[in-house]
Formats: structure tokens, sequence, C-alpha cells
């Protein structure tokens, strides 16, 4: 076979006039493969490639890999309508093969976004406040099957011949690449500690100047968090620290971008949106305790979170906002009465499910600006908090506790909310951990409550304490 596979390196001008270009047409074509190792071809990209997107959800048994663009747009914090116009765009120009696999819904467009409290720290400055991305080449898993999605605008096809060629040739090389791939070892990476960005005195005083605004009525709650940062020593490796995520999290979204030479990563509980055609479903996910050292212990501690004024308060406030944020967008909405105790490896959480049908003149994006960001991540009432977090956190949150997100032109699309996270610029780890601020809230409870959330990340390492 020829391994000189077609390219179209257009800049992000050029795209955007090739999609109001009337002889254009969007090319979105797949062809079913052999099965591949992601995660050895996620680390060898992570090094190699100026821009990854990876999510693997262990227990849905979805996996997607995009490692070469087609272009990637950059939009401010309130500017989602404008994906939803780009996209129309290519919806009327769309021809695919999907209908091949009725029954699998391929991610298409990818976006990831920043907490939008317009900071821009130099840490953060290579990704954008929004990112729409449209890869060129994306490798995906669903359960058992195995898939390359090749995207493209071009008037140059006529026959399928053509793409049967550039499928068939990318896939040869992906094969040959892995091939080359070695296991490694599972030896931790080493970091060492550099700096936190709040003391226990320095949060204590945080929280309780946040509860004294609580009082005051200015906010019925806020969402404060930390940020520690490490010295990276040794080589990453990501094989070991997705195989890690996915053993120890497999209910959770566990993803990696890469923009540049900074990397995102983490593994989220939290789900901001799901689409199915008109079909709406989201959590609340808010209120938290630890798990047991035993069975016992742990029902125990469940119950105890079930019971706990503070964390029903917490859970409710985002409860009543997302009902609140919906009532515009979606019909016959249904929320779960009480909610239910979800459980993962360190840490257990109150969840309550939502689920509704679009209206017909609602589209994805008008219900992602409705919710993002949650009261799970930021506050009620949601512009005051904004305010208050922005003067209250000297670091910028980035990536961290934005969201992360694909979606295609039948409707289809996940979208997730990005805790329990880390950014890897410089060699330096930066890793963060927020908890929810109400009246009842207790400093030195809250305090703990980040330690625990910070060992998701720390525990992929090693020498973190």
């Amino acid at each position: 076979m020829n391994h000189n596979s077609h390219t179209d390196n257009n800049p992000t001008d050029d795209f955007l006039e090739n999609v109001d270009n009337p002889k254009q047409v969007f090319l979105s074509f797949v062809a079913k493969i052999e099965p591949i190792n992601f995660n050895l071809l996620l680390d060898y990209f992570a090094k190699k490639s100026n821009d990854v997107f990876y999510i693997h959800q262990p227990e849905n048994n979805i996996t997607f890999l995009s490692f070469d663009e087609l272009t990637i747009q950059t939009f401010k914090s309130y500017e989602f309508n404008k994906i939803t116009k780009e996209i129309n765009s290519l919806k009327k120009k769309l021809i695919s093969n999907h209908n091949k696999f009725p029954d699998i819904n391929f991610p298409i467009f990818l976006t990831n976004a920043k907490f939008p409290t317009a900071k821009s720290a130099e840490e953060w400055n290579e990704f954008g406040e929004i990112d729409f991305l449209l890869p060129k080449f994306l490798l995906f898993k669903n359960f058992d099957s195995y898939f390359l999605i090749y995207n493209t605008l071009t008037e140059t096809f006529s026959t399928h011949e053509n793409l049967n060629e550039i499928l068939e040739n990318e896939v040869d090389k992906i094969y040959q690449l892995e091939s080359k791939l070695k296991e490694r070892s599972s030896e931790k990476t080493i970091i060492s500690f550099l700096e936190q960005s709040d003391d226990k005195a320095k949060w204590n005083k945080k929280v309780l100047d946040s509860i004294e605004e609580i009082k005051q009525k200015n906010i019925d709650k806020i969402v404060i968090s930390r940020r520690l940062k490490f010295d990276i020593k040794t080589d990453l490796n990501w094989q070991m620290i997705f195989n890690d995520l996915d053993k120890k999290y497999p209910t959770c979204t566990n993803f990696l971008i890469k923009s540049g030479q900074s990397i995102f990563f983490g593994s989220t509980p939290e789900l901001l949106a799901r689409f199915s055609h008109s079909q709406f479903f989201t959590e609340a996910l808010a209120g938290s305790i630890k798990r047991g050292e035993n069975s016992i212990d742990d029902i125990n501690l469940e119950n105890e979170l079930l019971l706990s004024k503070k964390n029903k308060i917490e859970h409710d406030v985002v409860t009543n906002f997302i009902r609140t944020s919906l009532n515009d967008f979606l019909e016959k909405i249904e929320i779960d009465e009480n909610p239910i105790v979800k459980k993962y490896s360190n840490i257990q959480h109150l969840q309550t499910s939502v689920k509704g049908t679009l209206k017909h003149d609602s589209n994805i994006f008008d219900v992602i600006t409705a919710l993002f960001p949650t009261p799970a991540v930021c506050g009620i009432p949601k512009e005051k908090s904004l305010q208050l977090i922005k003067e209250i956190e000297e670091f910028d949150r980035g990536l961290f506790s934005g969201l992360i997100g694909w979606f295609n032109c039948n409707g289809f699309g996940e979208f997730n909310v990005t805790i329990r996270s880390a950014l890897i610029n410089k060699n330096t780890l930066y890793t963060f951990a927020g908890c929810g601020i109400v009246e009842d809230s207790n400093p030195d409870d809250e305090f703990e409550e980040t330690n625990l959330k910070f060992k998701s990340i720390l525990s992929l390492f090693n020498n973190a304490n």
C-alpha cells in the first residue's frame, strides 16, 4: 500500500472560507478496523503530536483518540452560539457513510472550555477559552468494534475509491506504528512538591469570608478551590497513568487534551449533559464524604452523607439550579425525588438524575450555555459567584472545572465537567481541588475534603506526599 495519506493543512481562516464556499463538501467517512491498543498509541502521541484529544469511559466501553486536527477554532467563553452556527453550516455540506453503522453514534466534533473567570495565566496560554476541534483522523472504539473516522472539506473527491484509499493508507500507518511501540514498565513518574495556593490558615479565612457572604444573602453557595504545584522529576508514563485511572475509576470519564506542549488530563465523575436526538440527561453531583475502611464503615459514612444537612443543602442548590436553568429549553423535565449515593474508589457523592426532551427550537449549546458552569463547581447566583471566585482565588483555574465533550450532526453528544484533573506545563504539574461552601460549612472539614480530592491525581505519581 501507498503510505502517503491525503492531507488538508488548512489554517482556521482558510477553513472558515471553505465552510462558506458553495463548492466545498464536508466529508466524514468511517472504516471499521482491527483492534488497537489505545493506551500504547496515547503514550506515543502525547509525546509526539501537538494536538491530542482522548476520552475513555471504561464502564461504557467507549474510547476515542484524535491526534491530527483539520481545524481548531477558538471562541470567547460567551460564544457557544457561534459553534452552533458553524455546525449548521457544516451539516448542510455533510456527506458521510455513518449510516452504514446505524447503531453507533460517532463523535465528529470535539470541544473543551475553561472555567469562565477570564483570567489568563501563562501556564494556560496554549488553550483557548473555548476550543472547537474538527479532527482529521479519529480512532474510535465502541464496545468490541474499532473504527477510523476521516473528516475533510474538499471539492476534489468524485468516487468512494479515493476515500477508501486514504482510509486504508492511514490504517496501515497506525498498525505499523503500533507494531513498533513497546509496553512500558509500570513504574510511576516521580514528582516533588513545590508550593500550595493555600495553607490551612489562609484557607480557613477564605471559607469564613465566603460563609459571611452567604449570611449577608449576597450568595447562596460558592465553590472555592486550592491548587498544588509539583516538579516532575522523571519521564511521564501515560500508559501507566491511564491504566491506573481506568482501573481505579471505571465509572468516570478519563481524558487527556494536549495543545502545543501543554497537557490537561484527569478522571471526572461529573456529567454536564448527554444528548440523544431530542433526549437530554444529566446528573446533579454535589455533597461528598470519604469511603470507609471496611464495608460496615462505608455504609455508616453513606448514611451520614444522606443525613447531612450541610451536604443536602449543597446538593439541593445544584438540583434546583438545573431545574430552573432548563425550563426554557426542555419539556417534560423529570428529576429524581431523592438523591442516591454514587461511590468511587476514594470518595462518595450525592447524585440525582435529571432528564427531559429538548423543545423543537432549542439546541445543544443553548443547554450548555444555561448549565455551564454549574453550582457544583461555581455557585449560586452564577455571576456573583464567578466574580467572588475571581477575587478569592489568586490562581487561574483554566480548564479545571471547565468542560470537555464531543457531539455530531445527528443530535448526539456528551459533555463532562473537568474536575479531578491536572495541568502539565514546562515540567510542572498543577493539580486542583474544590468544595462547595454553604452556611453550615466547616473550614477544617472542607480543607480535608480538598485533600481527599487531590488524591485522585496524586495517587498516580510517586513521592506526591
